[in-house]
């Protein structure tokens, strides 16, 4: 195994989104897709995770959060070379496809004029509805992020990241 605990596969997706964040492109996306899609099943099987972090990620992935069918639906798509929609509840976004085209602008964070995220501009098409990717990479990512970085700690000693920069770490 390249990764043995949860906490190591959602290190992982850290870098991914950071690299990301850093230079917005198809394949790294394809990483965190892959990787944030694997992390359901790794936390549910990681006995040293509370039970606060398994709630967190069974209220993430339910049938009609569109940022967990987003990256379910693109994620089987890439490993089955096709997408399919069999099985998906009728309540679920059903993702048609993935658009990407050169320079998408990202966005700046004031008061640090930092860009983040530009590079590709990456459009998830689903139902009659259109999704930067950009928008539901930073979501998915900041669910993880609670889950792994801010579940474990007591409610009182929670800081919520105000920033891009302070949730990069």
């Amino acid at each position: 195994m390249l990764h043995t605990t949860a906490q190591e596969r959602y290190e992982k997706l850290k870098k991914v989104f950071a690299r990301l964040m850093d230079s917005f492109n198809r394949n790294d996306l394809d990483d965190f897709i892959q990787t944030a899609n694997s992390l359901p099943e790794w936390i549910r099987r990681d006995g040293s995770l509370s039970q606060e972090q398994k709630d967190a990620l069974e209220r993430f992935v339910v049938a009609p959060s569109l940022d967990w069918q987003i990256c379910h639906q693109v994620a089987n798509a890439q490993k089955h070379v096709k997408a399919s929609t069999r099985g998906l509840p009728t309540t679920a976004p059903v993702v048609k496809s993935v658009r990407h085209k050169p320079g998408g602008r990202g966005f700046m964070e004031l008061p640090s004029m930092r860009i983040f995220g530009a590079g590709e501009d990456i459009v998830i098409e689903y139902d009659d509805k259109r999704e930067p990717a950009l928008g539901f990479v930073v979501r998915t990512f900041k669910h993880f992020h609670y889950i792994f970085e801010m579940a474990p700690v007591p409610l009182t000693h929670r800081v919520i990241p105000s920033s891009m920069t302070e949730l990069l770490g």
